[in-house]
């Protein structure tokens, strides 16, 4: 945990000396500026570990919001003072001019507000719906225009709290989906802090119901109290197991696993052949919080894999360090032999890091198609 406190500390004395210092503030201008980038250490203050997982202390709105923005900003900031300052360096080897430091550290300043405002806005507004069409191969006709929403890393806290949650339920609700399927990151937070953000979920409506597996974060914050909360809520989590949909004579099979993060707390692992066990020879659509595991998968009889996890990168400079950090998959649609994987960029944000650049959330509305 201490590396929640110390990596940001410092990269604030970095963004000091090569930021504030150059701008030649007046004394009590450096010391407002010191302690506002300082504030956003406190992200790093509010999560703390437990034997059985972490804990968060819980803001008002406006003070989640308001340190949320100044840690954005230390983060955006530090990606683009690490171009002015290699810049600099090759300035300095090359010309005999001095280096327009202020005028520069003066740029990124107001470039890296600018952005951290925008992205900021990007991370917590209300998610449209994209829209998917997918070929299914043995697709009955009875399940052809089959509609599917997706919902997924909806993380509900003090941001994305009951009132933002509500309005992404009713744009789903808009849709007059077939079934609605939530693979995992449900909330951030304890059951009797985040209980109340959560609920609108239970207002969900679809023909066959609302499905869901369990993300990494729910393993983070009392898993057997938010495992028996969210299906107080009218989410049926499928654990290692699947269901069928029957429209006449037709099936359709929806599985669902658990995150791996269940393995290294303890809990039942994943296990997709149990999952798939005495399922009929029909087409099967998966939900597997990460998309990690998509070729071990594919193995298997899987026409569609839906994922999240990795927030699309969230910005410029992190997209590739998401991307290797899950396999090569980062967001959109994929083929791997005969299964088609889609990993969404998720609902909301995640409250640890509240921003989206050029990585917009979804609320992701698939349409069945044979194929």
């Amino acid at each position: 945990m201490r590396a929640f406190i110390l990596i940001p500390f410092a990269v604030c004395i970095y963004e000091i000396v090569s930021l504030i210092l150059p701008l030649k503030l007046p004394l009590y201008g450096r010391i407002l500026a010191y302690a506002i980038l300082l504030s956003g250490l406190l992200k790093g203050m509010l999560y703390r570990q437990t034997p059985t997982g972490f804990e968060i202390i819980e803001l008002p709105y406006g003070g989640a919001l308001f340190i949320s923005v100044i840690f954005n900003f230390i983060i955006v900031a530090f990606f683009m003072l690490l171009v002015k300052d290699a810049i600099f360096i090759i300035w300095k080897i090359f010309s005999r001019v001095k280096f327009p430091g202020y005028y520069t550290s003066l740029f990124v300043f107001s470039l890296a507000a600018c952005t951290t405002l925008y992205g900021t806005y990007e991370g917590l507004k209300l998610p449209p719906v994209v829209n998917h069409e997918v070929k299914i191969k043995n697709l009955a006709p009875e399940f052809e225009n089959f509609k599917i929403a997706m919902l997924v890393d909806i993380h509900a806290d003090e941001l994305t709290n009951e009132s933002a949650v509500q309005k992404i339920v009713d744009r789903t609700n808009a849709l007059n989906p077939d079934l609605i399927l939530i693979p995992g990151d449900f909330v951030d937070g304890s059951v009797k802090a985040r209980s109340k953000d959560l609920a609108p979920i239970k207002n969900l409506k679809a023909k066959f119901g609302v499905l869901g597996v369990t993300g990494n974060h729910e393993y983070y914050f009392d898993y057997h109290g938010w495992l028996k909360e969210i299906q107080n809520f009218g989410v049926r989590l499928l654990m290692n197991e699947h269901v069928i949909i029957n429209s006449g004579d037709a099936k359709l099979i929806i599985a669902g696993i658990p995150d791996i993060t269940s393995l290294m707390m303890g809990f039942t692992a994943p296990n997709l052949e149990q999952a798939l066990k005495d399922a009929p020879d029909e087409p099967i659509i998966l939900m597997d919080h990460r998309p990690d595991a998509a070729r071990e998968n594919a193995k298997y009889k899987i026409a569609l894999q839906v994922s999240g996890h990795t927030h699309g990168g969230q910005m410029p400079g992190m997209y590739q360090l998401v991307k290797r950090a899950n396999k090569g998959f980062i967001r959109g649609w994929y083929e791997i032999a005969n299964m088609k994987l889609y990993v969404s960029p998720g609902t909301s944000q995640w409250n640890g890091f509240a921003f989206r650049l050029f990585d917009p959330s979804e609320i992701s509305l698939f349409t069945l198609r044979s194929e």
